[in-house]
């Protein structure tokens, strides 16, 4: 039987912080930069929920440009997984109309995988993963709590939560060899 990996996409496989910002500061020059996104709500004082929202649905329906480009490591990273026996579903937070750009993306980079999942619930494909790499600590500490082994990449809204049963690593390339590390989560 194959192991599933799940793998997220805003940043995992790319660096969406740095588009979001780019787009929110459109609208506001004051809007605080990434290093000081240190909780899930950092957005709420400088804007609404509707257009922190459609700001993110905007550019997840444009990704397939050239300005969002994967980090360097995402396609080996995702081959190297696939190689060792994983099953690979890559899972975004994204409205099932940004589909078709999402695959669009995947491909025109080389981004194996054998399933899409667009919802805003991941948390149906944990009971079967053996991993899963997000950035969000609700979703690892999720994720963990189901059995899979939990990591994804350090950033300022989850470095306070790294000891709440996953890990988490400055890039994919020090994210893989805990994925593939015999022995339990």
């Amino acid at each position: 039987m194959k192991r599933t990996a799940v793998i997220d996409i805003d940043n995992t496989l790319w660096q969406f912080c740095d588009a979001l910002y780019g787009e929110l500061t459109k609208g506001r020059p004051d809007f605080p930069p990434v290093e000081r996104w240190i909780d899930a709500e950092f957005w709420k004082p400088f804007c609404s929920t509707k257009t922190f929202l459609a700001t993110i649905d905007r550019i997840n329906s444009d990704q397939n440009n050239d300005r969002f480009l994967p980090y360097p490591e995402a396609r080996p990273f995702l081959e190297t997984l696939r190689k060792e026996g994983f099953r690979i579903i890559i899972a975004s937070h994204r409205r099932p109309e940004t589909r078709s750009v999402t695959e669009a993306w995947l491909r025109r980079h080389g981004l194996v995988h054998d399933e899409l999942h667009l919802s805003f619930d991941k948390t149906v494909l944990f009971d079967k993963a053996a991993a899963v790499v997000d950035d969000a600590p609700a979703t690892l500490e999720q994720a963990a709590a189901c059995g899979a082994r939990a990591a994804g990449l350090l950033f300022p809204w989850n470095k306070a939560y790294v000891n709440n049963g996953f890990m988490l690593f400055p890039n994919l390339d020090q994210v893989l060899p805990y994925l593939l590390a015999p022995g339990p989560a």
